[in-house]
Order: C-alpha cells, then structure tokens, then sequence
C-alpha cells in the first residue's frame, strides 16, 4: 500500500511540473522541498528561465550532469539534508549562480571546476564530510575554497592565503541582498542547531524554523 502511494505521489508531481512547464517558462522559482524525491524530473530541467531552486530535505543522490547546462540562470541552489555525493563537473560553467546550499550531504569532494564559477557569493557546507578541499582550507572561507579548486586544476601549490577575505573582494550593490540573505539562513540555520542542542537556556522560547521556499520576493520577510 504504501508503494502504491508513492508511486501516486511522483505520477502527481511529475504532472504538476509538466503543468508548471506548459503554463509558463518565465516562471523563476520552484519549491520542491521535502517531497520524498529521488531524482530531478525532466520536466524541472525543462524549466530553463528558473532562478531560485529550493530540494532541501529530499532523498536525491546525483544531479544530471546537464542539470547546470540546462538551469543556465540560477541563482540560487538549495540541496540541503539530500543524499548527494557530488556535483557535476559542468557547473564550473555556470555564469549565475550566487548562492549555493550543500550542508547535511554526505560530500566528500567539491569539483575542482567549482572554482571557476565567478559568481558565486555563498556557499553552505556545514555537515559535510569534506576531504576536498581539506578543513583548513573551507575553513578560510569562500574566496580561499575557490582559489584553492582552481590551483589544483591547475596542479599549483596552495599558497598561503591568511590576506583572503571576503570584505576585501569588488562586491557589486546588486549582491548584496543575495549576501544579506545568505548570512541570515545561516545565522537561523546555527540558531536552531543550539535550540536543538538546549544550549540557549529558554525552554520556553521556539526558534522560528527556516522557510526554504519564497513565493514572492527572493527577501527574507
């Protein structure tokens, strides 16, 4: 019986994608959070004008290595808490793409391609198993994990890169909501873990859980 239901269940969100696909390609977000999905339809590929992706909290183990081909204007990713093991190699490609959330994935190893992706202001790998690049490196930041992705392309020894920060980096006025934005999942994301944890001391106080999916605006409200 349950077989049957989740078979139902894709049959049913396999037709609301195609429906979403007919109505309109212009349509740039799409939340698909929590739906027990196993893999990223066609039919969500087919929807090229997308900007904003939300798939956290599914069972997906790959992205189709024309994911980023195809998605050519996202912006923003978020593959939280799925089952992925890696990226394809085809996102270093990619000319949008601002934010990417891969925490709570079982990765061990970024694309060195990764570090040519130009745009991209945040990234999110906290529970990650990361071997590549190593914790030192992630733990530098952004600007120090792209760098590093792109000298080992490139079979260049890391140099040290302690005057890497992102404060330091030409920011144009248009990222700064993604950033903003970025900073405040994470700093909800960390809030969370310590109410989890009963490390903040009020029984009595809930923290606000994270909404993944916008309908509007791409601003937290």
């Amino acid at each position: 019986m349950l077989q049957l239901n989740m078979s139902e269940l894709h049959l049913s969100l396999d037709y609301e994608l195609e429906e979403r696909a007919e109505r309109g390609a212009s349509a740039d977000m799409l939340c698909m959070s929590k739906r027990a999905l196993k893999n990223i339809s066609a039919s969500v590929l087919n929807m090229t004008h997308l900007k904003s992706l939300y798939l956290e909290g599914n069972e997906i183990s790959s992205l189709p290595e024309r994911f980023f081909s195809n998605l050519s204007s996202l912006v923003w990713l978020d593959v939280r808490n799925n089952r992925l093991t890696g990226l394809p190699a085809a996102i270093g490609q990619h000319r949008c793409l601002k934010t990417l959330l891969l925490e709570g994935n079982p990765i061990s190893a970024l694309p060195p391609e990764l570090g040519h992706v130009i745009t991209l202001k945040a990234l999110s790998l906290r529970k990650c198993p990361l071997m590549f690049p190593p914790q030192d490196v992630v733990g530098r930041g952004l600007p120090a994990i792209l760098h590093y992705l792109r000298a080992s392309q490139l079979g260049e020894e890391f140099p040290v890169v302690e005057k890497l920060r992102l404060s330091e980096l030409d920011q144009c006025e248009e990222d700064e909501p993604e950033i903003r934005r970025f900073q405040e999942l994470r700093r909800r994301m960390i809030q969370m873990e310590r109410a989890e944890l009963g490390s903040d001391g009020d029984g009595g106080t809930r923290t606000p859980s994270i909404r993944s999916c916008r309908t509007g605006s791409h601003h937290e409200t």
